[in-house]
């Protein structure tokens, strides 16, 4: 990704700013802003019926405003982020618009840094920085204490750098650049997820179909406070639970999964020139793959609905059963095989795989992710009688197979691949620990022969990482 940086430098810039209560949060985002934003700038608030001193604390600024361009509207009643965001969009002036949160401090380069990666190229269409406190990959590590410290961070670190910039399925609206000719062609944000959650992730759908790519700009660190407002509503939780299902009602997909990009397992996939994703959902992983450098990552997905979000991001994405799928490869054509969460939903993992290796090339590797029966939360079930099936987790309502690590060994051999490599992601609440515990004396007691890792691991791992090698 390269381009010119006079050309961030020659845009005007809308920042709209949703607010409600919390104005000591407020006034701190407008006086870094202020004081940090030599780029050309209006700021929008959007006061969504404060019942704090915001109101006349914005109408004072406003009054006292020298040469500053700053805009207030005021709602009678808490409408929603975002409809809040709707009414600063329409009010913009900006060939840019900025949303962002009262709970953001900015710092050094931040807008510069921002619309630089914006348009570095013309299918850039959202960018958004990285951040100490957000869901999802633009979180990163803070090392800083406190504000003056943060601030002597954002210095040293928000030097413009294309090379730390990434390619993502989504991006968070806590701060997010949006180009004007994307807004006018895509619109505004989808007023039915009310007072706001999953918002920003329908936007970045929309945004990503019509031909964009959303960028993750590395080389941009702001400090999030953390979602004070959503924080503090008593209905939140609720409110988070109705938008993913009313999401996946309007998509057809469930965002807590097919949006997951697998930065876990794109670890352990080996530098590799082209990569098969099966089961690719809307390609996050396959998109991290080749944040990573993979040259060529396609995917196999079974669902028509996610398998148009992969072909956003994937360089091809074939639509079926990956069993029996022909492929238009030659044998031999992938470095890597990758299976997220993938052989426990097929009726035939084995006719799957050893149909698939055939396109893995000699000494070339499979990586896949198996959720392991023998966890102690299923062996619970199974002391006091039950099998029940859940929305999520290892007896997850659409697994057809069931693994131990011992089959997980036994059906990569059959398929002619040799396991190197066994990673456990492991997850017991407490009180499991204990009878882990009480269960392991007895095991050790009886003498009782296993195969693999030690009971105790055996039962706390919820998952299992493995690669494997074509033979």
């Amino acid at each position: 990704m390269t381009g010119q940086e006079s050309a961030a430098d020659s845009h005007r810039t809308s920042i709209i700013i949703p607010v409600y209560n919390h104005w000591s949060m407020t006034q701190e985002c407008l006086t870094n802003i202020r004081d940090h934003t030599p780029e050309a700038h209006e700021v929008i608030v959007v006061d969504n019926g404060s019942d704090d001193e915001t109101a006349l604390s914005l109408q004072k600024i406003v009054n006292e405003q020298t040469g500053e361009d700053l805009r207030i509207i005021y709602n009678q009643d808490n409408r929603g982020f975002p409809r809040a965001c709707n009414q600063g969009m329409a009010a913009a002036c900006g060939d840019t618009l900025v949303i962002l949160n009262n709970d953001v401090v900015v710092s050094h380069n931040w807008l510069h840094n921002l619309l630089h990666c914006l348009y570095s190229k013309p299918e850039h269409g959202l960018a958004g920085p990285v951040t100490n406190w957000i869901s999802g990959s633009q979180q990163r590590p803070k090392s800083y204490t406190d504000m003056e410290e943060f601030h002597i961070f954002a210095h040293q670190h928000n030097q413009s750098d294309p090379t730390r910039w990434t390619y993502s399925l989504r991006l968070v609206g806590f701060c997010l650049a949006i180009r004007r000719e994307v807004y006018q062609q895509v619109g505004g944000f989808d007023e039915r997820f009310g007072r706001g959650n999953f918002e920003d992730d329908d936007y970045c759908m929309r945004v990503r179909r019509a031909g964009y790519k959303l960028v993750l700009a590395g080389d941009t660190y702001v400090h999030h406070h953390g979602s004070v407002t959503s924080r503090e509503d008593p209905e939140y939780v609720q409110l988070l639970t109705e938008n993913c299902e009313r999401f996946t009602r309007k998509w057809g997909i469930n965002p807590l999964y097919s949006l997951l990009t697998r930065e876990d397992l794109a670890e352990i996939v080996p530098q590799s020139h082209r990569v098969l994703d099966v089961g690719c959902a809307c390609g996050g992983l396959g998109l991290t793959l080749k944040n990573r450098g993979v040259a060529e990552v396609d995917g196999i997905e079974l669902d028509p609905r996610a398998a148009v979000d992969a072909q956003t991001v994937l360089n091809h994405v074939w639509i079926g059963d990956a069993t029996d799928m022909n492929l238009p490869r030659p044998t031999g054509w992938y470095d890597a095989l990758v299976f997220a969460d993938v052989l426990e939903h097929l009726v035939h993992p084995l006719v799957a795989l050893q149909h698939l290796v055939t396109y893995l090339r000699p000494g070339g590797v499979v990586v896949a992710s198996l959720p392991n029966v023998g966890h102690i939360d299923v062996l619970q079930g199974l002391l006091v009688g039950t099998w029940t099936y859940q929305p999520a987790g290892v007896l997850d309502h659409t697994h057809v197979r069931f693994f131990t690590l011992v089959e997980m060994q036994r059906l990569f051999a059959q398929a002619g691949l040799s396991l190197e490599f066994v990673g456990m992601v492991q997850n017991v609440t407490a009180e499991q620990e204990q009878l882990l515990i009480a269960l392991e004396g007895w095991v050790n007691q009886q003498n009782l022969p296993g195969q693999g890792p030690s009971f105790g691991d055996r039962c706390r791992t919820v998952q299992y990482y493995l690669r494997a090698r074509r033979v």
